[in-house]
C-alpha cells in the first residue's frame, strides 16, 4: 500500500493486542477532526490521517493473518474482531471520509470558479464536520464496547466465534478494497490539483477572449474619435490655411485604418496554444452505492468545441462588422482627402458639404454597428462567467455541451450535488457504502463486441414476438386501452387545437427520440377532429380532399400544392408522421421542408399540420433554414413520467392475464414490480417505448404460460468504430440511407472502410435492408443506437 510502510514483520504485536494500535489511532484521529477549523485544514486533515488510519488497520489485520494462517482454527478475540466483526464497519466509515474528501474538494474547486459563495463553502464544511464526528465516535463506541463485551464475557465470544467457524475468512477480499480506497485518496487530491491548474489556465483563456472583446472595443471607440475630429475639422474650414490641418487629420485616419490589424493572428494563435495546454483527466465526480464514479474528461477537445460554438461566432461578428466598416469609411475618407487636396493645390475653397454628408453617414453607420455589437460583446461575456467553468463537470448537465453542427468533437456527462442538502447525501451515503468497491477494466474493441452480440441475440430471438410480447408492440391493442394519456402534452395538445378551431393560426411539430410516443401523441391529437378531415401525408399513399384524389410522390410542394387547391369547405388537418421520408434522387429533403414551411406561412388558418421527428433531424434542419421558428409550437415527447410509464407496462401485462414471476420461482409482488420497472425506466431514460421494448427483452414465457423476469443485461453497448457510427448516423437522422448516398459521401474510403463496416452491420442484425433496398436501422436496437450517437455527440 505505500512503500514506506513497516511490513507486516516490523509490525510486531503480542496476541491479544492487536486491536491496541487501531483503536488508539482511530481514536487520536477522531480527537483531530474536532481541532479542524476551516475546509483547507479539514481537506489537508483528511488526506493524511485517513490514509494513516486505513494503514493501521491493514497492517493490524495482514499481522493477524501472519500469526494464525489460515488453516488453524479462530480462537483469538482480535482476530475475530478484525476479520470477520469490523471490517465492514470500518470500511463504511473510510468510504465516508472519502466521500468527504470528493465533496470538500469539490467546494473548493468551485469556490475557486466563484460558482458558490465563501458562506455555502463553509456551512459545507461545518456539516462535513459535523457528520464525520457523529459517525466516527459511533464506530469507535461500537469498536470499544464489542471488544470489551467479548474480552469479558468468554460465552459471547463463544457464540460469535460458533456462527462464523463455517465461514472461509473474508480478510482478502477487504483488504483487497481497502487497498483500492486507499489509492482512491491519492487519486481524488493527484486529480483535484490538476483541475486547480486546469481552472487556472481555463481563466486564462477567459482573459484572453475577453481582450479580444476589448480590443475591437477600443478600435472601434479610436476610430470614432478620429472620425468626429475629421468632422469637426470639415465643418470649420472657412480658409485655404486650415485645409492643411484637415488633410492631416484625415491623413492620420487613413494610417490608423491601414495599419489597423483587426483579427490579429498572433492573439488567435496564442489562444489556440493555450487551449492546446489543456489535458485529458480521468475525474472523479460522485459516488454511488460505495462506488467512485470516474468520468473522463478531454478538456481540450471540450473547451475547443465549446468556444467554436459559443464564442468565435460572436467575435466573428465583431470582427466582421469592424472590417465592413473601417472598409466603407477609408474609402469615404480616401476620396475626401483627395477633395481636400485638389482644392489645397487649387487654392480654390469650394463647399464641403457633400463630403461633410458623406462622412456623417458612416460615422452613423459605425454608431448603430458599435451600439449593434455590445449584444455580441454582452453574450461572450456572459457566456464566459456563467458556462467556460472547469467545475461544470459537476452539474446537472453535459459537460459544455453544444449541438452536433461544429467542427470539433466528443465528450460526456456528469451528476453532482449542491452544498445545502450535502449532508443528507452524506448521510446516505454512509447507509449504503457497506457494499464492495467495484474494479473496472477498460475491455478491447473485440470484447465489446462480443458482448454486444449476446445482447442482439437476445433481441433476435424477439424480434417475432409471441401472443404476450405483441402486447408490447401494439399501441393499439383492443381500441385505446393502452394509450395510456401523457396528461401534459395532452393538455397543451388540446389548448393549441381549441385555439385553431377558433380561426387561429397553428401549427404544431412533435419530436422526441425513437420510441417516445411521438406517432401516439399524433394520433391522440387526429381524435379531435372528424375522421375524413385527418390526411397523413405519406410518399406512395393516396390522399382525398372533398372529392378530388391525388397519388402521392416524393415531391411535397406538389402534395401541398393539391391541398390548398382543393380546400374550400373543409379545414383538414396534416400529419408528416415520418418528415425524414420525402426525399429521393430528383426531390432533396431540404427542398420539400421548405415547401412545407411555405404552406404553413401561408395556409396555417386553413390546414392545421403537424410534423413528427426526432429532435437530431429538427436540430440539423435548424441549422440550415428557420425550421422550428415557422411551428408556432413545439411539443417533446421525448420524457414520460414514471407513474404513466408504470400504468403502461402494467395495462399490457394485465391484458395478457399471466402471473409473473421472479427467476426463482416466486410470484412477484406490487412492490417487486414497480421497483423492476423503474429500475428499466431509470435505465431507459423515461422514454416510454424503450421501457415497453425492454420488457419484451426480460421476460420470457415459460411453458405452463406463466411470465418469468430476469434483469437481464440488456442495454446495447457501446460497441462501434467512428465508420460504423457514421453510418448508423446517416441511416438515423434521415430514417434510411442507400449505399450509392454513402459512397458519394465517404467517397474515397467507401470501398476500403464503408463498404465492409456496412456488411458487418447487416451480418450481426443492426442495420436491414427494407423492401426498397434502402438501409434501415432495426427496430430493436434503433433507441440504444440512438443513445450512443448522442453520447458521442454525432447526433443532438
Amino acid at each position: 500500500m505505500n512503500e514506506n510502510s513497516p511490513s507486516t514483520q516490523e509490525f510486531e504485536v503480542n496476541e491479544g493486542e492487536l486491536m491496541e494500535p487501531v483503536l488508539q489511532e482511530f481514536h487520536q484521529f477522531n480527537a483531530g477532526l474536532a481541532t479542524q477549523n476551516s475546509p483547507d485544514e479539514l481537506y489537508s486533515y483528511l488526506l493524511d490521517h485517513a490514509r494513516v488510519l486505513l494503514e493501521t488497520y491493514c497492517k493490524a489485520g495482514e499481522a493477524c493473518q501472519a500469526i494464525k494462517g489460515d488453516d488453524i482454527e479462530l480462537t483469538d478475540p482480535d482476530h475475530f474482531l478484525l476479520h470477520f466483526s469490523y471490517p465492514d464497519r470500518f470500511k463504511s466509515i473510510i468510504l465516508l471520509i472519502r466521500d468527504s474528501l470528493l465533496q470538500l474538494s469539490i467546494a473548493k474547486l468551485r469556490s475557486l470558479e466563484n460558482l458558490t459563495s465563501e458562506g455555502k463553502v463553509l456551512d459545507h464544511f461545518e456539516e462535513t464536520k459535523d457528520l464525520l464526528q457523529t459517525e466516527s465516535e459511533k464506530t469507535l463506541k461500537y469498536f470499544q464496547v464489542e471488544r470489551k463485551s467479548i474480552l469479558e464475557k468468554p460465552e459471547v465470544l463463544k457464540r460469535k466465534l460458533d456462527a462464523v467457524k463455517h465461514y472461509s475468512n473474508p480478510w482478502k477480499t477487504y483488504h483487497s478494497q481497502f487497498q483500492t480506497i486507499f489509492s482512491q485518496f491519492k487519486d481524488i487530491d493527484l486529480t483535484h490539483k490538476a483541475l486547480k491548474k486546469t481552472i487556472a489556465q481555463y481563466q486564462l483563456i477567459s482573459e484572453m477572449v475577453l481582450q479580444m472583446r476589448t480590443d475591437v472595443q477600443k478600435t472601434n471607440a479610436l476610430f470614432a474619435s478620429k472620425v468626429n475630429l475629421c468632422l469637426q475639422g470639415l465643418e470649420k474650414i472657412s480658409e485655404i490655411e486650415q485645409l492643411n490641418d484637415t488633410i492631416k487629420l484625415f491623413d492620420d485616419l487613413i494610417t490608423s485604418g491601414i495599419s489597423q490589424n483587426i483579427r490579429p493572428e498572433t492573439t488567435i494563435r496564442d489562444l489556440e496554444d493555450s487551449v492546446d495546454k489543456l489535458s485529458s483527466l480521468s475525474v472523479p465526480v460522485a459516488t454511488r452505492d460505495g462506488y467512485l464514479v470516474l468520468k473522463k474528461i478531454d478538456f481540450k477537445k471540450s473547451a475547443e468545441k465549446w468556444l467554436d460554438y459559443e464564442i468565435l461566432p460572436y467575435l466573428s461578428d465583431l470582427w466582421d462588422g469592424q472590417e465592413a466598416n473601417f472598409s466603407h469609411l477609408l474609402n469615404v475618407a480616401s476620396q475626401i482627402k483627395s477633395s481636400l487636396q485638389v482644392a489645397k493645390k487649387t487654392q480654390r475653397l469650394n463647399s464641403f458639404h457633400g463630403e461633410f454628408a458623406s462622412l456623417n453617414s458612416i460615422n452613423q453607420e459605425q454608431k448603430n454597428t458599435i451600439s449593434q455589437s455590445e449584444d455580441a460583446a454582452r453574450h461572450i461575456e456572459e457566456k464566459l462567467a456563467q458556462k467556460f467553468k472547469v467545475t461544470v463537470i459537476y452539474n446537472e448537465d453535459e459537460y459544455l455541451k453544444v449541438p452536433l453542427q461544429t467542427n470539433f468533437s466528443m465528450l460526456s456527462s456528469h451528476k453532482t450535488g449542491n452544498f445545502r442538502s450535502l449532508s443528507t447525501k452524506l448521510a446516505q451515503v454512509f447507509k449504503n457504502v457497506g457494499k464492495q468497491v467495484k474494479d473496472v477494466q477498460e475491455k478491447t474493441p473485440h470484447q465489446k463486441l462480443e458482448i454486444a452480440l449476446e445482447i442482439l441475440e437476445t433481441r433476435n430471438e424477439k424480434e417475432i414476438p409471441d401472443h404476450y410480447h405483441s402486447l408490447f408492440l401494439n399501441k393499439n391493442f383492443i381500441g385505446d386501452l393502452f394509450l395510456v394519456k401523457r396528461t401534459r402534452q395532452e393538455e397543451m395538445l388540446e389548448k393549441i387545437i381549441g385555439y385553431w378551431k377558433k380561426g387561429q393560426s397553428r401549427s404544431i411539430a412533435v419530436v422526441g427520440d425513437p420510441l417516445s410516443g411521438k406517432s401516439t401523441l399524433m394520433e391522440f391529437a387526429t381524435h379531435k377532429f372528424k375522421s375524413n378531415d385527418a390526411h397523413y401525408l405519406v410518399p406512395g399513399n393516396e390522399i382525398s380532399i372533398e372529392g378530388r384524389k391525388l397519388k402521392m410522390g416524393r415531391n411535397l410542394e406538389e402534395v401541398l400544392s393539391f391541398v390548398r387547391r382543393s380546400i374550400s369547405n373543409s379545414k383538414p388537418i396534416l400529419i408528416l408522421d415520418d418528415l425524414h421520408l420525402w426525399r429521393d434522387s430528383e426531390r432533396s429533403l431540404i427542398s420539400n421542408v421548405t415547401a412545407l414551411l411555405d404552406f404553413i406561412s401561408l395556409s396555417a388558418s386553413k390546414a392545421f399540420v403537424i410534423v413528427g421527428m426526432n429532435n437530431s433531424l429538427r436540430l440539423h434542419l435548424d441549422c440550415r433554414i428557420p425550421f422550428s421558428q415557422t411551428f408556432t409550437n413545439i411539443l417533446d415527447t421525448n420524457i414520460s413520467s414514471t407513474d404513466e410509464i408504470y400504468r403502461a407496462v402494467l395495462l399490457r401485462h394485465g391484458a395478457s392475464h399471466r402471473a409473473l414471476f421472479e427467476k426463482e420461482g416466486k410470484i412477484m409482488t406490487e412492490e417487486q414490480i414497480r421497483k423492476k420497472i423503474s429500475w428499466l425506466t431509470k435505465k431507459f431514460d423515461y422514454n416510454v417505448g424503450a421501457v415497453l421494448q425492454a420488457w419484451i427483452f426480460c421476460t420470457d414465457v415459460q411453458e405452463d404460460g406463466s411470465i418469468q423476469f430476469s434483469e437481464k443485461e440488456i442495454h446495447l453497448n457501446d460497441f462501434l468504430s467512428t465508420t460504423e457510427l457514421l453510418i448508423l448516423k446517416n441511416c438515423l437522422l434521415f430514417g434510411y440511407s442507400s449505399d450509392l448516398e454513402l459512397k458519394n459521401l465517404f467517397t474515397d474510403r467507401f470501398e476500403s472502410e464503408y463498404k465492409p463496416a456496412i456488411r458487418k452491420l447487416l451480418n450481426i442484425g443492426v442495420l436491414d435492408r427494407d423492401p426498397n433496398g434502402y438501409l434501415i436501422v432495426k427496430n430493436t436496437v434503433r433507441q440504444d443506437l440512438y443513445s450512443i450517437l448522442k453520447y458521442r455527440e454525432l447526433l443532438v
